[in-house]
């Protein structure tokens, strides 16, 4: 009789065990809160080389064509109420045959939740973590711009950009907004932003498309551009500065 009353209790026992586990089994593990930082790459003395081509629409017919280099270097860090960020030294040159010049300073840092890059004086919210391709952020969340709403297409995915691969990237859609006549039919707006950030490198490319098109006379039903901006960076090299030659 005690056999038999032991024999049942271990039997009770297993079954709610087994019952415990089936949550458990099925849940999803939480995300990292550190996933995707990595791709914001701020690491010291990391350096990154572009190609830059810019177009700037001036009216009708009217543009500016650009073409030149562009290196970022990250540089010192400091300190602002507790906050650690980095001076991002921006250096432009026409060609390779050129020095360097700097161009600007701007700053980044990652904290907590987000990644901040501070451009010519704009705090901009680039990136929120875990990274999660079912987030939206404000863009403009740290300054006092419209709200600007950003997603991620892609995460740790491969992307390709002329003969590289990069294996690990990301692809943020900055804004992607069409707007059109009454008539549904004459574009008069375009804005199509996207950034790529790689995997312990940072970005690899930006591209933006900022433009507004001709709607009055002739011009209007062609999609004629009448001002606005097309602007592309592709990442050629990165490394540190303390490398040989850096």
């Amino acid at each position: 009789m005690r056999f038999r009353l032991e024999y049942l209790l271990l039997s009770l026992l297993v079954i709610i065990s087994s019952c415990g586990n089936t949550n458990v089994e099925d849940a999803e593990p939480p995300l990292d809160p550190d996933l995707g930082k990595s791709f914001f790459f701020l690491a010291p003395n990391k350096y990154r080389e572009y190609d830059v081509y810019e177009i700037r629409y001036l009216a009708v017919d009217i543009s500016d064509t650009l073409e030149y280099q562009l290196r970022e270097e990250v540089r010192d860090e400091f300190t602002v109420n507790g906050i650690e960020s980095r001076l991002v030294h921006r250096l432009t040159r026409d060609n390779s045959s050129q020095p360097w010049q700097l161009d600007s300073v701007w700053s980044a840092r990652v904290e907590r939740e987000w990644a901040v890059s501070v451009e010519n004086n704009l705090p901009l919210q680039k990136m929120v973590f875990p990274v999660d391709t079912t987030r939206r952020w404000d863009r403009n969340l740290f300054n006092s711009s419209e709200p600007v709403v950003q997603k991620y297409l892609t995460f740790n995915e491969p992307f390709t950009q002329g003969f590289n691969t990069f294996l690990k990237a990301t692809v943020v859609e900055v804004s992607n907004e069409r707007s059109q006549n009454p008539d549904g039919i004459d574009v008069t707006f375009r804005d199509l932003r996207t950034e790529v950030y790689a995997d312990s490198i940072g970005l690899v490319r930006k591209e933006y498309e900022q433009l507004r098109f001709c709607t009055v006379g002739p011009c209007a039903l062609q999609e004629i551009v009448q001002s606005g901006r097309y602007y592309r960076e592709e990442l050629t090299a990165h490394g540190f500065l303390d490398d040989a030659g850096n």
